[in-house]
């Protein structure tokens, strides 16, 4: 296994989740592209960003294509379909953009959306053959100017008693074909003191399972929240370091994971309604 950047040291846990090829299109709505935050839980400090590195092609397997639904009417609507990457025990979606209007950003696009989905085999697995990997994919958010893919599943690397649940996300800005983060939506310090006040709240979380993860919390101070978050989503190097959390915007609330205990699922969601909303 790859070492990661793990800031809460937990064992992780959870259930594969069988491959399966889901075919779905959405027409390109227009959404917020940056979250002003007139509401802050503590002083905002310089955010750094983490370095770029394409990462390295894969040997290509199997691929089974999928067709968008009908009811793509609009000329100018970006539609997408899910494509499902499998070798050996590996089983990963990830999205494929079409209509965008030109041929060679198009491939472009989707190569980097490609290489984002499939890089998590990097992260977890020194031999794809003696590890299993599980990743569904949604796209719950797509606009003319950029897509977020988020992924869920499990994966199971050579040695694990069990496998781990895994969250991470991917927004791509369709015109420059760059990453965007947590940065360009909101202050990772901002963030960081969010989680630890009162006002947090977690996605699909309640009863026993939360009282948990907001005890977790406690055990990573403002400083480890805020490095966590200024590294969190891609671009990375994943045969080095995979980010600790992973973030995606939609309809301006903003989205993004934190680390915890197998007990408490892996991973938490946090989410955030800027009071600009």
């Amino acid at each position: 296994m790859t070492n990661r950047n793990i800031i809460i040291a937990a064992v992780l846990s959870g259930t594969v989740i069988a491959g399966a090829i889901v075919a779905v299109a959405y027409s390109a709505m227009e959404t917020p592209d940056k979250i002003d935050l007139s509401s802050t839980y503590t002083t905002a400090a310089a955010t750094s960003q983490p370095e770029s590195t394409e990462p390295s092609e894969e040997t290509a397997p199997s691929e089974s294509a999928t067709q968008p639904e009908s009811g793509q009417n609009q000329a100018e609507s970006i539609s997408y379909a899910i494509q499902q990457y499998t070798e050996d025990s590996i089983s990963i979606q990830y999205p494929v953009l079409s209509n965008i209007g030109d041929e060679t950003k198009e491939a472009q696009l989707n190569q980097k959306l490609k290489e984002n989905a499939l890089s998590i085999i990097k992260a977890y697995c020194s031999d794809s053959k003696k590890a299993a990997i599980s990743i569904k994919c949604q796209v719950p958010s797509l606009t003319r100017k950029r897509i977020t893919a988020l992924y869920t599943g499990s994966v199971s690397p050579e040695g694990a008693a069990y496998p781990s649940n895994v969250f991470y996300t991917n927004t791509l800005d369709l015109n420059s074909g760059s990453d965007l983060g947590l940065s360009d939506y909101t202050d990772p310090y901002t963030m960081a003191g969010y989680v630890l006040s009162d006002d947090v709240q977690f996605q699909n979380l309640s009863g026993q399972t939360l009282s948990a993860v907001l005890e977790e919390r406690k055990l990573t101070d403002l400083n480890g929240y805020t490095a966590m978050f200024e590294g969190a989503d891609f671009p990375c190097d994943p045969s080095k370091e995979w980010p600790s959390s992973f973030s995606y915007e939609k309809q301006g609330e903003i989205y993004f994971s934190i680390p915890v205990s197998h007990g408490a699922g892996d991973y938490a969601v946090v989410k955030f309604t800027p009071e600009t909303k």
